[in-house]
């Protein structure tokens, strides 16, 4: 079908450019300040195909992103025991701010200029986060860009015999430490080191997709990551071998960051890690996420 004809027939004019990775596509002619139906359509069509999808050279306030990130699903702050209340906005209050900006010498955002370890937003709650949105406010020139990897391929990886043992199998993804490693508020008292005694969720290995029906594999952070029933050590060796089909080259993709990039990501069948900037410039994301469920 011809791009007009498709055109005329959805009422839009947006279209779809795949990233030639592993996941990933770019969605073009698209107005996010006043998205028809038909934009909102063909955007969540390519999230179910692509997983991510980046929007380039936005121009809108924080509050029209906020507007925007609440056609996809109700907007879901960070839980309050892990949230800084000052790098929510007054005008957005769903919107977070991701910086490692500080000003009177005190940060306006979270998660500051290191690295950030392959991860699922919110997997160590009862009810993980469905979608992500960062939209870029400020990046330094070089450094802080965001890789995706694709869980369904990641699966497809695995071998039968192992595939059909994970379908008895949960994770447990830790509660009590984030990203970086530091301890979050409300567990400043935890002292064991034992993956079978920290706190956290279990959820199954093996994730179905409540809108595509498809299966992706789900292990949420490596730190802390234990398979219940297990010895630890078969526990530790078939957690490593898990990561390495999640994170094969031909599974990825990278973004690097522009002012006004836009990107979105299913946390349902993804995961993303961000490169270290530490010294390289300024860098202000603002982030809205979407209220999941229980992963089954």
């Amino acid at each position: 079908m011809s791009t007009n004809l498709a055109e005329a027939r959805t009422g839009s004019g947006a279209h779809v450019q795949p990233t030639g990775g592993g996941l990933g596509a770019d969605i073009l002619g698209v107005d996010v300040a006043n998205p028809g139906e038909a934009d909102m359509a063909i955007i969540r069509q390519a999230l179910l195909d692509h997983l991510v999808i980046r929007i380039r050279g936005t121009a809108i306030d924080d509050p029209a992103f906020e507007r925007f990130g609440a056609r996809f699903g109700e907007l879901l702050p960070s839980p309050d025991f892990t949230r800084s209340r000052p790098t929510y906005l007054r005008d957005a209050p769903n919107v977070t701010v991701i910086s490692n900006v500080t000003e009177d010498g005190k940060p306006i955002g979270e998660h500051g200029d290191g690295e950030l370890h392959w991860h699922t937003d919110l997997a160590f709650t009862d009810t993980p986060s469905a979608l992500t949105m960062l939209l870029a406010r400020e990046v330094p020139p070089t450094g802080g860009n965001t890789s995706f990897t694709n869980m369904y391929a990641a699966l497809e990886a695995v071998p039968q015999d192992l595939r059909a043992r994970l379908t008895r199998l949960r994770l447990k993804h830790q509660a009590s430490h984030n990203a970086q490693g530091g301890k979050r508020p409300g567990y400043q008292d935890i002292e064991t080191d034992d993956v079978r005694e920290m706190p956290g969720p279990q959820h199954p290995i093996i994730r179905t997709h409540p809108e595509s029906g498809r299966q992706a594999l789900y292990l949420g952070r490596r730190f802390g990551s234990y398979i219940p029933g297990l010895p630890l050590a078969k526990s530790e060796a078939l957690v490593e071998e898990l990561w390495s089909y999640a994170v094969q080259p031909g599974h990825t993709w990278a973004q690097e960051w522009r002012v006004g990039d836009l990107v979105i990501w299913d946390n349902r069948c993804t995961m993303h890690r961000r490169d270290a900037f530490t010294g390289l410039g300024r860098r202000r994301m603002h982030r809205l996420t979407t209220r999941g469920e229980r992963p089954v």
